[in-house]
């Protein structure tokens, strides 16, 4: 549970970076000669113009580098959709030790209370976001809180049942299930509810000898989707897949003629 967005470890680095170059330049101006580097920071400052104009046509390149980065970044969500697409999906009854796919019915055990509309789930997922409303009328939605919250469920196919325990579980591609808004919030859930049809991957492991599914801890993944949910998406994945691909490169097509 987190109640505030931290900057990443990587937004600290890039903000000590930059202190760190100001503050050498300031010792550079007082210095000079004293300070290692003072033949190529004489020549930045004798051609600021070119550099400047150098380092404007450099931003989008930077963006772009940024943004592809980012869509790269690995995350549970991004594990799962990876894995399910490549692993077959297995009958309970018949599960292996290791990474698993498996796709049933699910059973709640004790069940949960949800935060916006006092449901009754087997888990949720609950953000809250600032609202915030320009003077042009139009809303922004700043995440200030999220958590997941979940309860030992079962999954049920034709062959049999079996326990999950959903530490460290993500609710992958699921739609808000209930929104409710004040003048300055907004509150979302997502929910998993009995009987719901659903598609898990995780680790198939066994206490006592009884079975059960649970985080795999070297993949990091335990994620759940719906099972109509995730065929739409592995139909249509391959194409969005092209579609940003073919962008990226008209992107760098447009970046190298605004360099030269």
């Amino acid at each position: 549970m987190e109640n505030k967005k931290k900057m990443s470890p990587t937004g600290y680095a890039i903000l000590g970076i930059v202190l760190f170059c100001f503050l050498y330049y300031i010792l550079w101006l007082i210095f000079k000669e004293k300070m290692p580097l003072h033949a190529y920071l004489s020549d930045i400052n004798t051609n600021y113009d070119e550099y400047a104009g150098l380092v404007l046509h450099c931003i989008p390149l930077g963006i772009f580098i940024l943004i592809f980065f980012t869509i790269l970044k690995p995350s549970g969500a991004k594990r799962f959709l990876r894995l399910q697409a490549s692993l077959p999906t297995s009958k309970i009854a018949s599960l292996a030790k290791g990474l698993v796919e498996v796709e049933g019915t699910l059973i709640m055990e004790t069940p949960l209370r949800s935060p916006v509309n006092n449901e009754e789930c087997i888990g949720y997922y609950y953000t809250i976001e600032d609202v915030d409303k320009d003077s042009d009328g139009k809303y922004t939605y700043t995440t200030v809180h999220r958590e997941t919250q979940c309860n030992t469920f079962q999954m049920k196919d034709a062959t049999g049942t079996i326990g999950v325990q959903p530490e460290g579980i993500e609710l992958v591609l699921l739609g808000e299930t209930n929104i409710s808004s004040t003048y300055n919030k907004r509150y979302k859930e997502t929910l998993l509810k009995n009987g719901q049809q659903m598609l898990l991957v995780g680790y198939a492991d066994s206490k006592n000898g009884v079975p059960f599914i649970r985080k795999d801890e070297h993949r990091k993944v335990l994620g759940i989707t719906s099972s109509s949910g995730i065929s739409v998406w592995n139909k249509y994945q391959p194409l969005l897949r092209s579609f940003l691909f073919t962008c990226s490169i008209i992107l760098l097509i447009i970046i190298y003629i605004l360099i030269q």
